[in-house]
């Protein structure tokens, strides 16, 4: 699924196999014409929702599209959003956690509960559960507002969870007021500092990292702060998601078009 060639440039169904319009990059990634075709949406009313419009920005890769194929990639919203393209780690991210997020408390428990068994945290509870996309924190070395922002923030009854999503790009580095720490360094450091202020019932702290491949993204978490990593086809292969099924297409779909 990882391979590329020129002829996967003709993407013409999305994963549901409804027909989709996609452009080429100059450096060869696809991206769809409308971003919301790039989405899971499947149950999802009012549509969208507030999270992805806060992702539906302009997006600094526009001028990476040559002129025929910028107007293509320009046409619905009048400029390119990072949500179209195949690569796009926040376009993942909603259409697993963000239409899970709307589920009833029984289906996402044990959904997080089939989670935390997959890495190795089979003791939590997750009876009450709590799944938000992209909120910012407090930023943990100075406690301003306008902090990390964290891709997904699971917390139950004792467990604070916060997933570092990435698709090809790599952990960023040059975070913090210094500039001297990384993502998942950074995180760690809230959880390490303000966790039990925050969340006093939490018995446990934890960064998880999900990306293609194991052994991509480092622990650089803080003592006290568990860290642990997955894969993005262990998340979307679990049965107990409510459109599991649509999540196992969207997955194979995303990694047949993407170019490693």
């Amino acid at each position: 699924m990882n391979s590329y060639d020129d002829k996967q440039h003709e993407l013409a169904v999305d994963w549901n196999n409804n027909p989709v319009k996609s452009a080429k990059s100059r450096g060869g990634v696809i991206a769809l014409a409308n971003p919301f075709q790039n989405l899971v949406s499947t149950g999802i009313s009012p549509w969208p929702p507030s999270e992805i419009v806060q992702k539906l920005y302009r997006s600094t890769h526009g001028e990476a599209f040559p002129n025929a194929e910028e107007n293509l990639v320009t046409s619905h919203l009048g400029y390119y959003c990072d949500l179209q393209s195949i690569h796009s780690e926040d376009a993942i991210t909603w259409s697993v956690f963000g239409t899970l997020s709307r589920s009833n408390n029984e289906v996402k428990s044990k959904w997080v509960d089939s989670l935390l068994k997959s890495i190795s945290l089979p003791q939590i509870k997750s009876n009450q559960v709590e799944i938000t996309l992209w909120r910012r924190i407090p930023h943990p070395d100075t406690v301003v507002s306008g902090g990390p922002e964290i891709d997904v923030l699971i917390s139950t009854e004792n467990v604070v969870v916060l997933v570092e999503a990435k698709w090809f790009s790599k952990i960023g580095s040059k975070q913090g007021k210094g500039g001297d720490k990384n993502q998942i360094q950074l995180r760690g450091e809230y959880l390490e500092k303000l966790g039990h202020k925050f969340y006093p019932k939490a018995g446990s702290f934890v960064v998880l990292g999900i990306a293609l491949d194991t052994g991509t993204i480092i622990d650089t978490a803080p003592d006290g702060v568990l860290f642990k990593e997955t894969t993005w086809a262990e998340v979307c292969g679990m049965v107990e998601h409510p459109l599991y099924e649509e999540i196992q297409r969207y997955y194979y779909w995303k990694r047949k078009y993407s170019r490693k």
